[in-house]
């Protein structure tokens, strides 16, 4: 085998198609990305539909956008479509394209080499032993006759080609573009992948440096709002104890509007258990209160009431219980207040 080097006319020619192809490719790409980002309408394939056995740009293609590297459409009549459905063994399930594949004479009267062709599996049921399976085809000659057509009358270089049957329904997609790199053989294709590969590269280490410069930038933000929370917390202790003052407040001011003549014995009572206890309940008939509530320790909370000169005759009514969480003793207490 001769050895080639770059002073090599055929390779030096193979080097500049080959990076102007992945430019190109990578620029036609780069633009649905910027699209997507920036939140930008995808622009439509260009639908052409097949009248008189010519394609005819659809009725919403402009003039203007039929030229240069295109997605295109192209609508066919039912009757061009060859459709199949097969049954195949649940095992063959993983590489059913495979198993059409070498046995496409077995269904359809072309060979797979000269025929464009897709298949899906229909869903099957709960506990069945076998798929069903869809397949569609159309011969490579009549497309790339409808291909040819539209090139000569329009300067389009085809990216991917949809066939569509005549309700619009996407029956085979084709990667033209993949298809026309194989074809220029082995050694071209090989070369083409490792320049494709290069590209890559170089693309992605343009996503990922600014990417990774974003993730360290917001680590750092992330460990100055974990740095600022705990600064915050004193203050958002304190204003904890406001709000439960401020509430326990504005309880005695609705119980004064309620009964201004007991409002001195809840407010009395209230300061007295302070934050020895939750009081859920308070209920004054003449010098008698009960209290309910929970508290931490209902031993402690007694002691302290007693030790008021103005409260006698603590007792508990009823029993002591525990909360779920073990926390609190839920409690009830009855006592009286001196004249």
């Amino acid at each position: 085998m001769a050895n080639l080097t770059l002073s090599s006319p055929s390779l030096l020619q193979r080097l500049i198609e080959g990076m102007n192809r992945a430019l190109q490719w990578w620029l036609f790409e780069l633009g649905d990305i910027l699209r997507i980002i920036t939140w930008s309408k995808k622009p439509k394939m260009l639908v052409f539909e097949i009248e008189n056995d010519e394609p005819i740009p659809g009725s919403k293609v402009k003039p203007r956008s039929i030229s240069g590297r295109k997605n295109i459409s192209l609508k066919l009549a039912d009757r061009n479509f060859l459709y199949r459905k097969i049954k195949l063994p649940m095992a063959a399930r993983k590489n059913f394209d495979r198993v059409i594949h070498y046995e496409f004479n077995k269904y359809f009267p072309i060979d797979a080499e000269d025929a464009f062709f897709s298949s899906r599996i229909i869903q099957p049921k709960v506990g069945a032993a076998s798929i069903e399976i869809e397949i569609w085809a159309i011969p490579k000659a009549l497309v790339n006759m409808y291909l040819s057509m539209i090139q000569q009358n329009h300067p389009i270089e085809i990216r991917k080609l949809a066939l569509l049957d005549n309700e619009d329904r996407e029956l085979i997609t084709l990667d033209i573009e993949k298809a026309q790199r194989l074809e220029n053989g082995a050694e071209y294709a090989g070369f083409e992948r490792v320049l494709s590969l290069v590209v890559t590269g170089l693309v992605l280490a343009m996503v990922i440096y600014p990417v990774s410069r974003m993730d360290s930038y917001l680590a750092q933000q992330k460990q100055n709002i974990a740095s600022l929370e705990k600064q915050a917390q004193p203050v958002i202790e304190l204003r904890k104890k406001i709000l439960a003052l401020d509430k326990r407040f504005q309880e005695l001011v609705e119980k004064k509007m309620e009964n201004p003549d007991q409002a001195y014995l809840w407010s009395y009572i209230t300061k007295t258990v302070a934050d020895k206890a939750i009081l859920e309940q308070l209920q004054i008939n003449g010098r008698k209160v009960q209290i309910s509530g929970k508290s931490p320790s209902v031993e402690k909370l007694i002691r302290s009431l007693e030790s008021e000169p103005q409260i006698a005759e603590v007792k508990i009514a009823g029993q002591v219980t525990s909360s779920k969480d073990n926390r609190f003793e839920i409690m009830k207490l009855n006592l009286t207040i001196r004249e």
